[in-house]
């Protein structure tokens, strides 16, 4: 299923929102995990985008509470590699760059993923989705703002189920 979502906002918001996000923990030092972190949940507000509700679903319907998830963010700035996290029972338990062991709050769950959406619809002029059949967002691509060059960020996501 592919999604795409246009909406226009001011600039300013999208940039507070958006840049802070993506720029966090460049040059962080490694940190080691000393206990699982909750997850924070994914609640799709009243008005939220029709897609983002039934990529939602699909994903629920799922039951998934363990899996690894790697996101990779592409943006006009210094490749790196994807982030890696281990989600067991709704808690992230292991976060890793590469050979790098990172602190628990610098991982992703599918909530986050989705949190990132539904933040960027309205403060963006254009996000763009592709969803798996499961409701996991594969592909997202954020501009921020189409008057501006180099803005946007592309985050690449794959998600695994643990048995």
């Amino acid at each position: 299923m592919t999604s795409t979502t246009r909406r226009r906002a001011a600039l300013v918001p999208a940039l507070l929102v958006l840049l802070p996000a993506a720029l966090l923990g460049a040059g962080a030092p490694a940190a080691h995990a000393v206990e699982p972190q909750p997850v924070r949940p994914f609640v799709p507000a009243a008005d939220e985008d029709a897609d983002v509700v039934a990529a939602w679903q699909d994903w629920q319907a799922r039951d998934v509470h363990d899996y690894v998830i790697s996101v990779r963010l592409s943006c006009f700035c210094v490749p790196r590699e994807a982030v890696r996290t281990v989600v067991r029972d709704d808690r992230t338990v292991r976060v890793e760059r590469g050979d790098r062991r990172l602190a628990p709050a610098r991982g992703w769950s599918v909530d986050e993923v989705y949190s990132l959406i539904s933040e960027a619809l309205p403060a963006s002029d254009s996000v763009r989705v592709e969803w798996s059949r499961q409701g996991v967002p594969t592909s997202v691509a954020i501009d921020p703002s189409e008057m501006i060059a180099d803005d946007e960020t592309f985050y690449t996501v794959s998600v695994r189920r643990l048995g």
